[in-house]
């Protein structure tokens, strides 16, 4: 029996990763969290043997929680859930201690087959992903790799913040900021990052670098 956790803020997924685990009588749901202050309260209780992390919670980032996990949980094996397909992104929770790396639209084949090879202590990275990080790697072996444009400190905190899913408003109050300040800072960094929305902001923003 393989005892599995999930922590994810919305119900709606946790309650389909459920419904795409039922069939296997291997795999036990023993805890689902829906933040990050009640996922370590928990696993403080009791341990599962594999843990399935949202890494964009909306009180600690993954990359907050995975090497506080893995400092005081070492036994749970942790993988990644999220729907940020960057490269960059996959590099940074690997090397902060996860050991596998799913998107949240994978199939119940790689779903299972991940938390299986997570439990055996070996790495699992969704294959459509690693596949498109080894033809990063050969594009960048083969041409020099674009700079990463310019922006302003200011700009930096905005695309952070936005990385870290806060509101318009919400970083806005954080930074002491107008609301309009902030959407004039959203569309100069489409803008600067040649992209059309929020999702192909993020990924560029990991890729090139600029944020964390």
């Amino acid at each position: 029996m393989i005892k599995v956790a999930i922590t994810d803020d919305h119900p709606l997924a946790t309650q389909g990763i459920i419904s795409m685990l039922a069939p296997f009588p291997r795999v036990e749901i023993v805890g689902v969290y829906h933040s990050g202050a009640a996922m370590l309260a928990g696993l403080a209780q009791a341990q599962p043997d594999v843990l399935l992390l949202d890494i964009m919670l909306p009180d600690q980032s993954g990359k907050e929680l995975v090497p506080v996990l893995r400092e005081r949980f070492p036994q749970v094996r942790i993988i990644a859930l999220t729907s940020l397909d960057a490269p960059a992104m996959v590099s940074a929770m690997m090397r902060r201690g996860c050991l596998g790396y799913l998107l949240k639209d994978t199939d119940t084949a790689t779903l299972v087959a991940a938390i299986e090879a997570a439990y055996r202590g070996e790495a699992f990275i969704e294959p459509a992903l690693k596949e498109k990080m080894v033809q990063n790697m050969i594009r960048f072996r083969d041409s020099n790799a674009k700079a990463a444009p310019v922006i302003t400190q200011r700009e930096k905190q905005v695309l952070q913040l936005i990385a870290e899913e806060y509101s318009t408003q919400e970083i806005a109050d954080k930074l002491f900021i107008s609301f309009r300040t902030v959407e004039n800072h959203r569309q100069r960094l489409l803008q600067k990052l040649d992209v059309k929305n929020t999702v192909g902001l993020v990924k560029v923003a990991i890729q090139a670098g600029l944020i964390k």
